[in-house]
């Protein structure tokens, strides 16, 4: 993607956050949810590896901070950074997507009679 007609902003998000996993780990971050075993036991149908590596790439993209502790048993925990912060509005607006009741279909043909295309992007 060095051409930049060829850029997609929607696509350079999804290389930061496009995973299935990373989203969730975010908001739980988010929630106060800060320790790998307390992820791992909140974050269902997620393995160790999986959590291990969607976190470890989390802060390699300065999005996640890991902060370890000279504690016996060591103790890590992560927090979001600056970067990190910016893409909350993202994720609380999943969260908010995520919460609305499944609306199921009435049968009827919606009218579209006067409908108007609105653009989804500025």
């Amino acid at each position: 993607m060095n051409n930049p007609s060829e850029y997609c902003p929607v696509a350079s998000c999804m290389e930061e956050i496009g995973s299935k996993w990373k989203p969730i780990i975010l908001y739980r971050v988010s929630m106060g949810i800060n320790r790998f075993s307390t992820l791992l036991k909140n974050i269902e149908g997620i393995n160790k590896q999986m959590l291990s590596k969607q976190l470890k790439e989390l802060e390699k993209s300065e999005i996640l901070e890991r902060k370890m502790f000279a504690e016996i048993p060591p103790r890590v925990e992560y927090s979001i950074t600056a970067k990190g912060k910016t893409l909350m509005p993202v994720v609380q607006a999943m969260k908010k997507w995520g919460q609305k009741p499944n609306e199921k279909p009435s049968g009827k043909k919606p009218d579209t009679k006067g409908d108007q295309q609105l653009p989804l992007f500025g």
